[in-house]
């Protein structure tokens, strides 16, 4: 009789909402930036199921450029979260979570150079010589909008991957990459271009997050993305997550050896920014990275 009754509450219980996500596709299996972006959302959504339930990831059919997933996830259908760099018109136009994805790191930009130039770059007058020298970036990447603001000189790419030829082909000086990103880069295309070299001596902030965007069709699923990176940014969880992928990064970038420019960032609000435990400080001596 108590089975029979067991049963009659599973099929009377109303069935659980399943959240769907569907997130972006990379645009060829060399590019790794969106392997750590990948990984922390199947957290994140696994660690929200006692509250929200179920859940399923699925990645788009295509690669989109930024300008196609914007209208993409306006919409909603094709794909509804991403995890990017904010620039005004995304925070405008998106729902996110306002808890940076890499608490920062990206933010934390060093240069790869034609290895020819080291000696060059190292005795540059900064800000103003370096000013003077040409970045490559990204057509609609955020950094070329942090540069443009902070009175920097640069050129653009219309692809990722042709930037690495253009920069070893001498159209630019130098291209800056984040400290999470850089040395795979470097590791990947280092034998293709011997010259190819992560340059030693200064380190550029601008102050950049990359967050969860979603698709302003879908509230419950941006409220359970908040939900669980709120809570693992509470508990530690999330830090431990950032070292776990970028400790060896942050160790091979020497942060505290080089010299620092600020590129301060006029579209973030600056309640995020006031907010010290979003941000890891690469100097705090609680993570042992610069020496004592």
């Amino acid at each position: 009789m108590r089975a029979i009754f067991v049963l009659l509450l599973a099929v009377c219980r109303p069935a659980q909402a399943v959240d769907a996500v569907l997130f972006d596709r990379a645009a060829s299996a060399a590019d790794l930036r969106r392997e750590y972006s990948k990984a922390l959302l199947q957290l994140v959504m696994e660690r929200t199921v006692p509250e929200f339930g179920p859940y399923t990831i699925d990645y788009a059919d295509a690669h989109m450029e930024r300008a196609r997933m914007l209208e993409a996830l306006k919409d909603g259908k094709l794909i509804n979260v991403t995890a990017y760099p904010a620039d005004a018109k995304w925070l405008k136009s998106l729902s996110y979570v306002p808890v940076p994805t890499d608490m920062g790191l990206l933010g934390w930009r060093i240069a790869l150079i034609d290895g020819r130039q080291q000696a060059r770059m190292r005795k540059l007058t900064l800000p103003g010589e370096l000013k003077a020298l040409t970045a490559g970036v990204g057509a609609s990447w955020v950094t070329r909008a942090s540069l443009q603001d902070n009175g920097f000189r640069y050129v653009t790419g219309s692809n990722y991957l042709g930037l690495f030829d253009m920069l070893m082909a001498g159209r630019f000086d130098y291209f800056p990459r984040g400290v999470n990103e850089i040395f795979d880069e470097y590791d990947q295309r280092k034998t293709a271009f011997p010259q190819l070299a992560i340059e030693d001596s200064f380190v550029l902030h601008d102050h950049i997050p990359t967050l969860f965007f979603v698709s302003p069709q879908q509230p419950r699923l941006r409220k359970r993305l908040v939900a669980g990176m709120e809570a693992m940014l509470k508990d530690g969880t999330l830090e431990r997550f950032v070292l776990e992928h970028h400790r060896s990064h942050l160790q091979r970038a020497r942060l505290c050896q080089r010299r620092r420019i600020e590129l301060p960032n006029r579209i973030i609000d600056p309640a995020m920014v006031a907010r010290k435990e979003l941000w890891l400080d690469p100097f705090s001596p609680s993570l042992g990275l610069c020496a004592k």
